[in-house]
């Protein structure tokens, strides 16, 4: 197995890709440019496989321009899709200041492992953690800078950071936020009990033609999200499912009109 952070080591190329990934990383640190040439240069040193990723955020994320409601960005870890998706509603709908984001992450890694989940060194309670508070505070402030940089920047502030146990934050974001609704969520949590409560909390808010993607749902090495589809969802939920063109990892289902 490689050595490396959790998030890298579970891959499916080749070592002569991951070591000519090494290499484009060395050159974007060592690339000589002034700061804001470099800023407008990280398209250079964009692997094709993360512009994939972007590309099929892009495709889910269109098919809610139309539809109201918040995203929510569930096992959000260091907050790349929830930040994605600020940019994504400046280019898809910039007018659309409503468009709220939640992130949720007990930002202390996986919690929830149970005897459904096939815990693993790399998937179990308390892998992929962060800073704690500290980096919720830090999501938080990101998110704002980049809704500044973005059309209507000067309504920006609007997106939350919610930390903890999505089984506990998130029916208490619902009961403080009876007003908002669900147009998309993205669930990364990994854990059968959590992914399972979760899901059943977000569809009762889930706008119908509303998105719910999930990133791991054909993986056999993190089982939790097919088998909560293959034992709670696809019998009781009204709904077609998908994957994306570009990133067939990342599957989602429509919420039946």
């Amino acid at each position: 197995m490689r050595s490396g952070h959790e998030s890298t080591v579970v891959t499916y190329s080749a070592d002569d890709s991951v070591a000519a990934r090494r290499e484009l990383f060395e050159m974007m640190n060592s690339y000589r440019a002034t700061d804001d040439e470099k800023e407008r240069s990280l398209g250079l040193f964009l692997r094709g496989s993360l512009l994939a990723r972007i590309f099929a955020l892009a495709d889910i994320y269109k098919q809610i321009v139309d539809i109201p409601g918040c995203i929510f960005d569930i096992g959000t870890w260091r907050g790349q899709t929830a930040v994605l998706c600020e940019n994504m509603r400046a280019i898809f709908e910039p007018l659309h200041f409503n468009r709220r984001i939640v992130c949720f992450d007990t930002f202390e890694g996986y919690q929830g492992f149970g005897e459904k989940d096939k815990a693993t060194q790399l998937h179990r309670d308390g892998t992929y953690s962060l800073e704690g508070e500290s980096y919720a505070k830090f999501l938080e402030t990101l998110l704002a800078v980049h809704e500044r940089n973005n059309a209507m920047g000067h309504n920006w502030g609007k997106h939350k950071v919610v930390r903890g146990d999505c089984r506990v934050t998130i029916p208490k974001f619902m009961q403080d936020n009876p007003n908002e609704f669900v147009a998309l969520a993205f669930f990364d949590v990994n854990a059968y009990e959590p992914t399972e409560q979760a899901f059943k909390e977000v569809w009762k808010r889930l706008v119908p033609g509303g998105v719910l993607a999930f990133w791991q749902l054909t993986r056999n090495t993190i089982p939790a999200e097919a088998r909560v589809y293959a034992e709670s969802v696809i019998d009781n939920y009204p709904h077609t499912l998908h994957r994306t063109a570009t990133y067939p990892g990342l599957c989602y289902l429509v919420k039946s009109t």
